[in-house]
């Protein structure tokens, strides 16, 4: 997952192939990926290169504008804009159009199809508008590319929000039982459930919080928290002194200056499917134009996190 469209997350994605060369990967993206021109921003983007025996999710219509040779194994019955998702094996190395399925429910049927098939390790090959699919994986690595700004310290204070958020606790074991609980709602200090009559707190911030009592230890919104819901939280922060149970991290989804905000209220925000962040792969180049010094640019994010820095096209530590 990115911090950007062009962050360089194909270049990522290309390393680790490479650097797995000795098991059989399992390969499937969000969205369209491989492409020789992004499809949104026109940028030129890397291919992506796949060897011999690798196992891919993919829809049908990708296969004809591949160079690689591929073998169908199975159709998935997942339906997209390009054809149904299919597995195949690669029987010839070469470059490949990827498109994967649409939806974090039909990555995990692909995910599970190619284990099915013999796939020692999986790659889900992320996009940045999208970053739901991510709850498919056991870990993340988290690309931060230069072409988010040209400012590099804006840079790297957007990637440190982002890896905080990312690297939420989780929940005590009392509330485990809201993994499969849909209705919004808040606890007291014993951990028991009381359900507010409201479908969403989407559009519905004020009368959430009108509704949430001052004694109210937990608050639980099972779904996602948007900016708005963030920001009355921050600005009704003396009439309430909840904390958060989200479902995954990934249920923040809020811009960075109300993320700031957020966090500087110092209560406790939880997720019951917590994350892993396995490394963060840095990009000190733009397609745009500009790049940062490699060096200063790592030291800046080492400032901001403790996990493994890597510049895949200089390091070869992966």
């Amino acid at each position: 997952m990115g911090n950007a469209k062009n962050a360089g997350k194909t270049t990522v994605l290309n390393a680790l192939v490479q650097a797995h060369a000795d098991v059989t990967l399992g390969l499937s993206p969000i969205g369209l990926d491989g492409e020789q021109v992004d499809t949104v921003t026109f940028l030129p983007k890397p291919r992506v290169f796949l060897p011999m025996g690798t196992l891919v999710a993919t829809a049908r219509d990708c296969m004809a504008q591949s160079e690689a040779a591929l073998e169908v194994l199975e159709d998935l019955d997942i339906r997209t804009g390009l054809g149904s998702i299919l597995i195949v094996r690669v029987v010839k190395a070469g470059n490949v159009l990827l498109g994967g399925p649409s939806t974090a429910l039909s990555m995990e049927s692909a995910v599970s199809g190619m284990r099915r098939l013999g796939a020692d390790k999986l790659l889900i090959d992320g996009a940045f508008a999208r970053q739901s699919h991510a709850a498919a994986a056991q870990a993340l690595v988290y690309v931060v590319g230069a072409h988010r700004s040209p400012d590099m310290q804006r840079v790297v204070r957007s990637a440190g929000l982002a890896l905080k958020r990312m690297s939420l606790p989780e929940a005590p074991g009392n509330a485990c039982f809201l993994k499969d609980e849909q209705r919004l709602g808040w606890l007291d200090e014993t951990f028991s459930f009381y359900p507010l009559d409201m479908r969403s707190s989407l559009g519905q911030a004020e009368e959430l919080l009108d509704n949430l009592p001052p004694s109210a230890h937990w608050l639980y919104v099972p779904g996602a928290v948007n900016d708005g819901l963030a920001q009355r939280l921050v600005e009704r922060r003396a009439e309430h002194q909840a904390g958060l149970i989200l479902q995954s991290p990934l249920s923040l989804v809020v811009e960075d200056a109300v993320l700031r905000r957020l966090f500087r209220l110092n209560r406790d925000i939880v997720v019951l499917r917590p994350m892993t962040t396995a490394f963060v792969a840095y990009n000190p180049f733009s397609p745009a134009g500009h790049r940062f010094d490699s060096q200063a640019f790592r030291a800046a994010l080492a400032q901001q996190t403790a996990l493994p820095l890597i510049n895949v096209a200089e390091d070869e530590s992966l």
